[in-house]
């Protein structure tokens, strides 16, 4: 008689509720629903101003911006004089060498910004989210119109609740490249809370900028650490160590649009997942202690007439051809849903808990934090009471005593439209191509600045807190993670925000890229106890 397989156990408890009491509010508790008979044009939420959550951000952030800048001056031998720090803007002294902490902002000439969008589904935020071959060219647009150019009229601002000043930076030449705090407009976006260190020009005005600091990582927050196996002996303890499944890009109700031309099967690189998953004996399936989905669980939403005259046309969970030559998804939101819960449903049947994060495609609000899924849109995954988890995203949780953070990706990818890595002329110098900066950096950045969406709500739609910013990290993350990226990527670092190859004490962040499952077919895989991770590929095509 064969003995039953030992799966893997961690302790869990969510911590997203910071999340939820600042997301959007139902219907029934603003506006025209608010109790006590206000009038929706003073209890609405969204009357609020933004200036509050800028405000909020400042305040979080502000006292690490100057330690951090003060100690860079203590081990700058290049810099003489004490700088005094400065409370509000509108107080610095005229060439006096000086602190100024305030938000960053970026002027750009109007005429090169992209006109606003009707909706934020059109905004080309999407071509970094999810990424595909048709989507590269689309990159090109934003990333020109949002680089920064000083001799096309741009300007870059610190501001405080006071004013603000213009900033230019002070290095000249290669003297920039040795200043590793030097000031490079194409390297924060607006948003960003920053101590820059510097002398106002009593001529112009401007701040000519030595140096800039940002908060830094969160601090490390002390968890007691628990057992994460339970049940039968484990022979090797290293191979058992508890392991959490990171997935996004699931797209289900629909085929991705590659596989029509590649003759690959989404639903079978998705069986192929679930059979990984429920059998015990394969691979690390065992070790398994919990499956977070990172957003892109169902596909898009049928909305023009071309599309659903291809729905009529063709299968709910294929995908077909239209006028143009390109493919759309032909499936419906109801199906798609009732797919992505037999499929969660599945999971939860052999034993594995699943955390579901709701992403740009799914029926929930779309300003950030956006609320978990309704019970009723997935019935029978939720009579898994103990082991199904809606999340809010951003999503956070101590899982086995390591605190976990992440997102769907949006976040990640707005960011990005902001950070050109480089640019060539190209065309005999009639068309500049720009390389943007990578998820992994973008990630990476954003825990050095101690804020998960700087973008927002300058260009990700968040809602308007009035009493705090809930993306402000005020512990540190052991893991970070971003959904439907490019490509798996991951970045082991240190305390002080520096790559390091081996995780030392506590004080280490595994950073995670986990690339769209529709797209590339793989999840990824991280170590709870030693922070490792690993990628799995399911692939269904030989090359």
């Amino acid at each position: 008689m064969t003995s039953a397989t030992t799966r893997a156990y961690a302790p869990f408890e969510p911590t997203w509720s910071r999340f939820h009491e600042f997301a959007a509010p139902l219907a029934s508790s603003s506006g025209a629903g608010a109790a006590g008979g206000e009038s929706s044009q003073t209890s609405h939420p969204y009357n609020r101003q933004y200036s509050h959550l800028y405000s909020a951000r400042l305040k979080l952030l502000r006292r690490r911006c100057i330690q951090n800048a003060q100690q860079a001056l203590k081990d700058d031998d290049n810099v003489d004089a004490d700088a005094d720090v400065v409370e509000r803007i509108i107080e610095v002294k005229e060439g006096a060498l000086s602190i100024l902490v305030g938000t960053i902002v970026k002027e750009m000439d109007p005429k090169r910004r992209p006109p606003v969008k009707a909706t934020y589904t059109d905004a080309s935020a999407q071509t970094f989210l999810f990424p595909s071959e048709d989507k590269k060219a689309e990159k090109q647009e934003p990333l020109r119109s949002f680089m920064f150019d000083k001799e096309k009229g741009d300007a870059l601002h610190l501001e405080d609740e006071s004013g603000r000043v213009e900033l230019t930076s002070d290095a000249d030449g290669g003297d920039e490249a040795n200043n590793a705090n030097s000031l490079d407009p194409n390297k924060v976006a607006t948003g960003v809370v920053a101590a820059v260190v510097g002398k106002v020009d009593s001529g112009t005005g401007v701040m000519h900028v030595h140096s800039i600091h940002f908060a830094g990582p969160p601090p490390v927050e002390k968890v007691s650490k628990k057992e994460g196996l339970r049940g039968a002996s484990i022979e090797n303890e290293e191979k058992n160590d508890p392991i959490l499944l990171l997935v996004s890009g699931l797209g289900c109700g629909s085929d991705s649009p590659t596989d029509a031309e590649t003759g690959a099967s989404l639903s079978l690189r998705r069986e192929m997942l679930l059979e990984y998953l429920t059998d015990p004996q394969l691979g690390d399936g065992s070790s398994i202690c919990r499956v977070v989905v990172a957003g892109g669980g169902i596909t898009a939403a049928v909305d023009t007439a071309e599309d659903k005259e291809n729905t009529k046309k063709a299968s709910s969970n294929n995908a077909t051809k239209t006028k143009s030559g390109k493919y759309d998804s032909t499936a419906n939101i109801t199906f798609s849903l009732g797919e992505l819960d037999a499929y969660i449903t599945e999971i939860l049947s052999s034993g594995i808990p699943v955390d579901y994060i709701p992403g740009w495609n799914d029926p929930t609000n779309a300003n950030w934090p956006q609320r978990p899924l309704h019970s009723c849109l997935l019935p029978k995954s939720v009579g898994f009471v103990d082991m199904f988890r809606r999340s809010t995203n951003p999503y956070e949780s101590d899982c086995n005593g390591v605190k976990v953070l992440g997102s769907d990706g949006l976040n990640v990818a707005d960011l990005r439209r902001f950070l050109p890595k480089n640019c060539d002329e190209v065309n005999d110098g009639n068309e500049v191509k720009v390389t943007p900066s990578s998820s992994i950096d973008a990630l990476h950045q954003t825990l050095n600045i101690s804020h998960m969406a700087p973008t927002g709500p300058d260009s990700l739609p968040t809602f308007p807190s009035s009493e705090t910013d809930p993306f402000v990290m005020t512990s540190r993350p052991a893991v970070y993670f971003v959904g439907n990226c490019d490509e798996f990527e991951a970045r082991l670092v240190g305390e002080k925000g520096e790559t390091i190859d081996t995780a030392a004490g506590d004080g280490a962040t595994r950073l995670v890229c986990i690339p769209s499952f529709a797209s590339t077919g793989e999840v990824v895989l991280v170590n709870l106890k030693t922070l490792e991770c690993d990628v799995v590929s399911f692939k269904d095509v030989c090359p």
